[in-house]
């Protein structure tokens, strides 16, 4: 045979093949014979079965997912919500009354170049302030991921708390627009005005909260022209605080002496101001009279003779820290005492109506819903 030729044996017959095709015979039977010994190996360390067993055992894994929220659990954190809006209230009057408004001139860092800074006085309070106005989003954001999971799951209280998630990240857009305007007047004053309905919706969720599942509907428990009545003791409410927010625009507490002040003559705002309030605490007079003559519920009356006492000191408080000359402490408690009687006319304004039962599906979501919307 010639050199670089190669005799093959197929069968019984003798067959002559070159070199190439000699060598590419050999590397295919090499591969094969390496697949035959890996397929055994495999066959040997696997028993039969097992990879079933084992996808099996993955498929009954349990799912995880957040505990369920009791009904009560759920309001005792909306509670928490309304002491703690109630307190960042405060504690922005805080801020403006100690002249600290811009002792953090950035926002969201506190400087040009440190994001937390309490190197003087007035950084600190206003540092301070910033961190537990921040703290405060934690429980929103837990009162919104209770709503869906609170058993059973109701679409009042999500959607309440949809509003109240969202009007606290306005809230903070909000002060940071107050601090690049050099607080401005009329930023400050949307500043409270925003942080009153953060209030509100949290006062709405919580009373909410706290009525039955089954009851969907709300009926009145006085008369019509009662209800009118307590319905302009809101409005005119509402026109106090606006017209406080304005006398302290016009005042000299305004946050930094750098801060833009109302132009207005600060006598006549607070001769509004005062007015007003006259005014208003009349009306509440009139309509705890209104109530004792139609024998109104006990919790209805109880709630009007509140918002009268709370809104009677209030008003004397008033006037006693305007002819003080507006002493810081006394526009402190001023400021609390204005959100107080916010929420003693919320209040009011709820026990007016009564809770009744009425389909529970219609505002309830099926349990069987819930269960897969939690998976």
């Amino acid at each position: 045979m010639d050199e670089g030729a190669a005799d093959v044996v197929d069968g019984d017959s003798l067959r002559r093949v070159d070199g190439p095709d000699e060598h590419a015979v050999n590397t295919k039977a090499s591969a094969t014979a390496s697949a035959n010994a890996a397929r055994a190996v495999t066959t040997r360390s696997v028993p039969p079965g097992a990879i079933g067993i084992a996808c099996r055992s993955l498929r009954t894994l349990p799912v995880m997912s957040l505990p369920r929220l009791s009904p009560t659990a759920f309001r005792r954190l909306t509670v928490v919500n309304v002491v703690l809006l109630v307190a960042i209230i405060v504690s922005g009057a805080i801020v403006r009354l100690t002249n600290s408004g811009l002792g953090c001139a950035n926002w969201p860092n506190c400087s040009a170049t440190k994001l937390v800074d309490v190197s003087t006085h007035h950084a600190a309070i206003e540092q301070l302030n910033r961190i537990f106005s921040g703290a405060i989003g934690v429980p929103i954001a837990l009162a919104l991921l209770g709503a869906y999971r609170r058993e059973p799951r109701r679409r009042d209280l999500i959607r309440m708390a949809w509003v109240l998630f969202a009007l606290f990240w306005a809230e903070a857009v909000l002060g940071g627009i107050s601090v690049m305007v050099k607080l401005a007047w009329v930023s400050v004053m949307g500043h409270f005005l925003l942080a009153l309905a953060l209030v509100a919706i949290a006062l709405w969720m919580r009373q909410r909260a706290s009525e039955p599942d089954a009851a969907m509907n709300r009926t009145p428990v006085v008369s019509h022209r009662i209800e009118l009545l307590a319905r302009g003791v809101y409005a005119l409410t509402i026109w106090v605080l606006v017209w406080g927010t304005l006398v302290t625009a016009a005042g000299p507490h305004g946050g930094d002496a750098e801060a833009r002040r109302l132009g207005w003559p600060l006598v006549d705002v607070a001769r509004v101001h005062g007015t007003s309030v006259d005014v208003l605490v009349g009306l509440v007079l009139v309509l705890v009279v209104a109530l004792v003559r139609t024998r109104a519920p006990v919790r209805v009356l109880r709630t009007a003779s509140i918002t009268m006492l709370v809104m009677s000191a209030q008003g004397i408080l008033g006037y006693v820290q305007y002819f003080e000359h507006i002493p810081a402490v006394l526009v402190g408690f001023h400021v609390l005492g204005a959100v107080l009687v916010f929420a003693c006319v919320q209040q009011l304004m709820f026990e007016l109506r009564a809770p009744r039962a009425g389909i529970a599906g219609e505002k309830q979501i099926a349990p069987d819903r819930s269960a897969v919307m939690a998976t």
